[in-house]
């Protein structure tokens, strides 16, 4: 996308590349890195392209539009939609290869019938809802894998769960979660059905629950250089991969009793410099940011001040010398001895860091470096 106005996001793959390697590190299972909602914001193309050529071979996305997507770049990989697989369209499944992550007997049959049809097998992993809430084959439903394992052109290649509350400090209910996913898996052995992959796992997981590692992790947040949580992740040595910039379209004084933005929130106490600059909450730059978020300009922290509109933000910068149009601003990264990173901006608004980098619009262009 060609950049005519001056905000941008850059993407270091190197970052991501020493983010990949430290995440092996810690444990010996296979890697599928989870490239959902475009990378968490970051790109899938560039991102799993990168992890590619550390010799990555399967990806875990949550939509098949988001695998479709990877299969027409990169059709040698494997793909799987971890979330739900719309039962009317197992046929584009099926004939695009592509793993369903499925938790009821319903939706293996329509994968089934579309496996008939199309002289092909249907490659599944069966969702275990160990208390998560969310979707899933309920513990006491087990004989219904039994049933799914029996289906024509059907091979159960794969089965796994997902932690509630792994990434808190606390890991008493992320291990009732692994006794039951256990118990299941153990259930089925007994019956004969033996599963080749097997897997728990997420990004808080991986750094601090080993016994959940199984021989396949699901790395997510921490790809991107960010902590699950305040409790996991901070001393991982990750690195950020995301920065998101603009440059300064306006600056002026405003004097003692002036106001700022729309509904007038903010006003001058004092004679006061504000710089513009070109992004709102159209771009992901929250509202809520309006008289409390702040950005790096010229190695220095200036605050928002007034609302955030959908296509500008105005900052402070009285106390920061020299400060001209054309001056980048920095609102997630590092500038001279200041960072600002997602997980800081989330404290701000009360959420996680996650939504933070998701959030960030596609008229974002991304500018990928290493």
């Amino acid at each position: 996308m060609e950049r005519f106005r001056p905000v941008w996001a850059e993407v270091d793959l190197g970052a991501l590349k020493r983010n990949y390697a430290r995440i092996q590190s810690y444990t010996k299972s296979e890697l599928m890195p989870i490239v959902k909602a475009d990378a968490y914001g970051h790109g899938a193309i560039p991102v799993v392209r990168a992890f590619k050529e550390l010799g990555a071979k399967r990806f875990g996305v949550a939509l098949l539009e988001e695998a479709l997507e990877i299969k027409q770049e990169f059709p040698d990989l494997e793909l799987m939609v971890i979330g739900a697989s719309p039962e009317e369209h197992s046929g584009t499944m099926v004939r695009e290869n592509i793993i369903a992550g499925i938790f009821s007997l319903s939706q293996a049959q329509a994968l089934s019938k579309a496996g008939v049809e199309q002289g092909k097998t249907a490659r599944v992993h069966i969702k275990i809802d160990s208390g998560m809430g969310r979707i899933g084959v309920r513990p006491d439903e087990w004989k219904e894998i039994l049933k799914i394992a029996q289906l024509p052109n059907v091979l159960v290649e794969g089965i796994y769960t997902h932690f509630a509350t792994a990434d808190h400090a606390d890991l008493t209910f992320a291990r009732k979660q692994l006794d039951r996913f256990q118990e299941i898996i153990a259930k089925l052995e007994r019956k004969g059905l033996q599963i080749p992959f097997k897997h728990a796992a997420n990004s808080a997981a991986i750094l601090h629950f080993p016994e959940a590692h199984f021989n396949l992790v699901r790395p997510g947040i921490i790809l991107y250089g960010l902590p699950p949580s305040q409790h996991v992740g901070k001393d991982a040595g990750l690195e950020p991969v995301m920065s998101w910039k603009a440059r300064v379209t306006h600056v002026k004084t405003i004097e003692a009793g002036e106001t700022v933005s729309y509904g007038r929130t903010f006003r001058a106490a004092y004679q006061t410099r504000v710089a513009t600059i070109p992004v709102g909450y159209a771009d992901g730059l929250r509202r809520a940011l309006s008289n409390c978020g702040e950005a790096l300009v010229r190695g220095e922290r200036s605050t928002i001040i007034g609302r955030v509109c959908m296509d500008q933000t105005m900052l402070e910068v009285t106390k920061i010398p020299g400060v001209e149009v054309g001056d980048v601003v920095t609102l997630l990264g590092q500038d001279g001895q200041e960072q600002i990173d997602a997980t800081e901006m989330a404290e701000w608004l009360n959420t996680i860091n996650y939504e933070i980098v998701c959030d960030i619009s596609k008229r974002v262009p991304r500018e990928y470096v290493e």
